[in-house]
């Protein structure tokens, strides 16, 4: 008979790490802007939320420069509020 693992342990088992890519924006919203922001991997895309339009329309602005300096393959959403 084989013994099979109950959803709980696969699920227990499982290491969650964050993607590279939502790290590195991440980390590069904190340092060069002091400010925290939420990433969220939908699809082929990662949708940033960050708390204030000034900050959306500056990453807005510098989201060519951001994708290449990051080496950001997928398509990114910059969105106002948390």
């Amino acid at each position: 008979m084989i013994a099979m693992d109950s959803l709980r342990d696969i699920i227990g088992r499982k290491k969650y790490e964050t993607p590279d890519e939502m790290a590195a924006l991440r980390d590069y919203v904190s340092r060069k802007y002091q400010s925290s922001c939420r990433i969220k991997a939908d699809g082929e895309a990662l949708i940033m939320s960050v708390p204030s339009s000034a900050l959306a329309a500056t990453l807005q602005m510098e989201k060519p420069m951001i994708l290449a300096k990051l080496k950001i393959t997928k398509r990114l959403v910059i969105r106002i509020g948390r």
